[in-house]
C-alpha cells in the first residue's frame, strides 16, 4: 500500500490511550494479517468507546466508593461517573453513617446512574467498608476508588482496554493532580515513581484511591484486614503478591488524586506523618486510626 493509504488505515483505528499501529508489512498476505489484528484487538474498546451494550451479562466493573462526611466531594465523582463512555459498570457506595447530606447526595444520582447501590456501614472503617461493597459486588472487576477522586470520561474504556490486554488479577493507575504549583507537581511525580520502584523491588503497593482487582481473586485474599489503622491498601497488595496473583500499574488510564489532606494539613507536616506513621507500622506499634489518620471528608474540607 502506498504511504498515504498507511496514514489512512491509521486513521480509522482509534487506538486508545494514544497507542499506535504498527503497519509495516508490505502488501502480502501476513500484512493483511497484520490489519485484521490491528483493528480486531480494540475492538471491545471501540463498542465501549460508542456505547454499544455489553455482551457478557455481568457488568464487567463494580466500583466500590467507602464514604463517611463527603457531600462535597462524591457528587464530582459521581457525576464523573455518569459521563464514563464505557456503560458496563455499577456503583456500590458505602457509607459510614455520615452526618452531613453524603446519603441525599448519592440518591440524586440514581437515575443518572440506574446500577447505583447504596449501603450503609455499621462503622465508619475503610476496609470493612470496601469489603461490604466487594461482597455485593456482580462486576467481574472490582475498582476501590476513594470518594474524591476524579476521573476522565474515557477512563473506564482505557481500564478496560489494559486489563484485556495485559491480564493482571490486581491493578492500580498513575495519579495526576489538578493542582499547579511545582511543589504538587513533585509529589505527583513522587507517587508514580514509587509505584513503580516498590513493583520492580517486589514490595508492590498502590493507593487505596485506586485498587482494582479480579472479583475470584479477592475472595481468595480474603478482602482487607480490618484491623489495620495504616495503610492498608499496601498491605491488601502485597497479600496478592505472595498468593501469585499479577500486579500491573498502569501508566494510563489515570486518574485525579485529591491532595485536600496536603492542602488542609500542609504538604510537609503530611509527609512528616506518612514516615512516622510508617515507622510505627514497621516496629508494630499501635496506630489510633480515630486521631493520627482520620477517616472522612469533614476532616479535610477546604
Amino acid at each position: 500500500l502506498p504511504l498515504t493509504a498507511k496514514k489512512e488505515v491509521t486513521k480509522i483505528i482509534p487506538w486508545p490511550m494514544g497507542e499506535k499501529v504498527s503497519l509495516v508489512r508490505g502488501v502480502t498476505k501476513g500484512y493483511l494479517k497484520s490489519i485484521f489484528l490491528a483493528v480486531a484487538e480494540p475492538i471491545s474498546v471501540l463498542s465501549a468507546r460508542n456505547k454499544m451494550p455489553d455482551k457478557d451479562p455481568r457488568r464487567p466493573f463494580s466500583i466500590v466508593i467507602p464514604t463517611l462526611n463527603e457531600e462535597g466531594f462524591l457528587p464530582k465523582l459521581l457525576t464523573d461517573l455518569s459521563k464514563q463512555d464505557y456503560r458496563g459498570f455499577e456503583v456500590i457506595v458505602v457509607d459510614a453513617k455520615s452526618k452531613d447530606k453524603t446519603l441525599l447526595k448519592a440518591r440524586e444520582f440514581q437515575k443518572k446512574l440506574p446500577s447505583l447501590i447504596i449501603l450503609q456501614s455499621s462503622r465508619a472503617n475503610v476496609s470493612l467498608q470496601r469489603n461490604m461493597g466487594a461482597k455485593k459486588a456482580k462486576g467481574k472487576w472490582i475498582i476501590f476508588m476513594d470518594a474524591d477522586n476524579r476521573i476522565p470520561r474515557f477512563f473506564l474504556t482505557g481500564v478496560r482496554y489494559r486489563t484485556i490486554k495485559d491480564n493482571p488479577d490486581v491493578f492500580t493507575c498513575w495519579c495526576k493532580t489538578e493542582e499547579k504549583g511545582s511543589e504538587d507537581k513533585a509529589i505527583e511525580v513522587f507517587l508514580n515513581l514509587s509505584l513503580e520502584t516498590l513493583k520492580l523491588i517486589d514490595y508492590p503497593a498502590a493507593l487505596g484511591a485506586l485498587i482494582g482487582i479480579k472479583s475470584k481473586s479477592f475472595g481468595k485474599i480474603g478482602g482487607f484486614d480490618v484491623k489495620t489503622m495504616f495503610a492498608e491498601d499496601g498491605d491488601f497488595i502485597r497479600e496478592a503478591f505472595k498468593k501469585g496473583f499479577k500486579f500491573s500499574v498502569f501508566r494510563d488510564p489515570y486518574y485525579i488524586y485529591s491532595f485536600r489532606r496536603y492542602k488542609k494539613v500542609g504538604k510537609m507536616k503530611t509527609l512528616r506523618n506518612y514516615v512516622r506513621l510508617n515507622l510505627k507500622k514497621l516496629i508494630k506499634l499501635k496506630i489510633k486510626h480515630s486521631k493520627e489518620y482520620p477517616m472522612g471528608g469533614s476532616n479535610y474540607d477546604y
